[in-house]
């Protein structure tokens, strides 16, 4: 993967690791329309890179995401027409949805503020890890509108229906533990040891068996809308096309031989 600069984020890669940050430190990486066209590009290069076998999004400076930009984003939303709004509102949506579908495994690194579209953003990876600094808000409601970046999907999927109406309803921010305890996020360790615990969970998923990974995530997202019947039969396929693959010959041949295995994502 050639890795491309870009004005509001930032991508590296590192040991089949690509690490995508949110680079607006001042705003507090509040979300523009420049922002969006940049995620993405970076989604789709990324998304087709074979020697990336994890994804990490995160935040620069203190934030993971402020949601919308006040003068890039609120205020010219503010004055559209609504059929203006449906046609600027298409990016942030497909940005969401090309995340939300990328067969890589995602991890959102939450080191701090993540409010509004910061937690769509964060609800669209597929494991949340926070520092106990961070604090959560769905401010949405504070302006009198709705969220329009997947958050009526993804957070009562999360967090059940009762917790995600009261996070919405109210527009309450909530710390870090609490956001643990509904389950908006899925690990949570102190800020003192974020950056390690972060890195050693998405190391531990790149140097798993990856075709295994990239199927696990498709038959959980698939089984989400199948009776179990179907999810048992498309399961049993997605299994026969991995079943001699490298990886689950040294999975076995490791399990035997009572040895850890060195995964190759092949």
């Amino acid at each position: 993967m050639s890795v491309k600069k870009y004005n509001t984020i930032l991508v590296s890669k590192e040991k089949h690791i690509t690490t995508i940050t949110l680079n607006r430190p001042s705003k507090y990486n509040a979300i523009s329309p420049e922002l969006i066209t940049d995620m993405i590009d970076a989604i789709k290069v990324v998304g087709e890179d074979s020697d990336t076998r994890a994804v990490l999004i995160t935040g620069a400076g203190k934030a993971f995401c402020a949601g919308g930009d006040v003068q890039e984003d609120i205020i010219p939303v503010s004055k559209m027409r609504p059929s203006e709004w449906r046609a600027y509102i298409k990016s942030f949506c497909n940005m969401i949805r090309n995340l939300n579908a990328m067969p890589k495994p995602v991890i959102a690194g939450i080191n701090g503020v993540t409010v509004g579209g910061g937690c769509d953003i964060a609800m669209s990876c597929d494991i949340r890890v926070a520092s106990d600094k961070a604090r959560f808000g769905y401010g949405y409601i504070k302006m009198g509108i709705i969220s329009d970046m997947g958050g009526n999907y993804m957070m009562p999927r999360l967090v059940g229906s009762g917790a995600a109406k009261l996070f919405a309803f109210t527009g309450d921010i909530i710390d870090a533990k609490e956001a643990f305890r509904i389950g908006l996020v899925d690990k949570l360790v102190p800020a003192n040891e974020f950056n390690d615990a972060v890195n050693n969970l998405v190391s531990k998923i790149a140097n798993g068996p990856t075709a295994a990974i990239v199927l696990i995530k498709e038959a959980m997202r698939k089984s989400a809308t199948m009776d179990l019947e179907t999810s048992l039969d498309y399961t049993m396929n997605l299994q026969s096309a991995i079943i001699d693959s490298q990886d689950v010959v040294e999975g076995y041949t490791a399990f035997l031989e009572k040895r850890k295995p060195e995964f190759k994502g092949k």
